[in-house]
């Protein structure tokens, strides 16, 4: 009996120490996360872009400007050291387009976003460009939120065109209760996320862009324009 007791406790002894070990082995795996956690694209009032992006672990990042694509690409390594988990950077239209990319080097995703825009030193101020500033926010659930403000007076209308696939957001002179608004886009895996904010222009009879209409010209121009792979 002495004997059973000793081989059972030596049995349970070593279940308990194989368990300990594969949980060892395995928990690191599971634990393991993508490096960036949120980031935000923002058009100040005065045209300027900025990014702010956060990062779940000690993160080292390195700038990459890829000349033949023009992109802007932010790659993200692990790193011992404790590092800052946010970063604020200024960035500039160059050729009426901005392309920042994200690499993550521990889980070998990629995402990008284009915006075709103005650059800020032709940025118009006048009446006729309604939207204020706006921002594009990569969440952790995978989703995008625009949050945007338009000046007085102006009218907002949320379209999807089937035909072209782009989310838009029509922007015209008009009464509105509302200047500040917030919208979350779902993101398909392997599809490009599109978002275009359409202007609907009024201008004095000089324009052959569109119709004229009472000594005024209708046009629409759409901008900005976000891509996001």
């Amino acid at each position: 009996m002495k004997n059973f007791n000793l081989f059972a406790v030596l049995v349970l002894l070593t279940l308990v120490f194989t368990s300990c070990s594969f949980n060892e082995t395995v928990l690191p795996e599971e634990q393991s996360t993508d490096l960036l956690k949120t980031h935000t694209i923002k058009r100040d009032v005065d045209g300027t872009y900025s990014l702010d992006y956060s990062l779940n672990a000690n993160v080292a990042t390195e700038n990459v400007i890829d000349e033949s694509t023009n992109t802007n690409y932010i790659y993200l390594y692990p790193s011992e050291n404790k590092l800052s988990s946010k970063v604020t950077q200024d960035f500039t239209i160059d050729g009426n387009q901005l392309k920042i990319g994200f690499v993550d080097t521990n889980s070998s995703k990629k995402s990008q976003i284009t915006i075709k825009d103005e650059d800020a030193k032709f940025f118009k101020t006048e009446s006729e460009d309604m939207l204020s500033e706006y921002s594009i926010s990569g969440n952790e659930n995978g989703t995008y939120t625009l949050n945007f403000s338009v000046k007085n007076k102006v009218k907002v209308d949320f379209v999807f065109n089937e035909e072209l696939n782009i989310y838009e957001v029509h922007l015209e002179e008009g009464k509105s209760d509302e200047s500040v608004f917030s919208k979350v886009f779902e993101k398909i895996e392997g599809e490009a996320l599109k978002i275009d904010f359409v202007n609907h222009i009024r201008e004095d009879n000089t324009s052959a862009k569109s119709s004229s209409e009472a000594g005024y010209t209708y046009f629409k121009e759409r901008r900005p324009e976000v891509i996001i792979d």
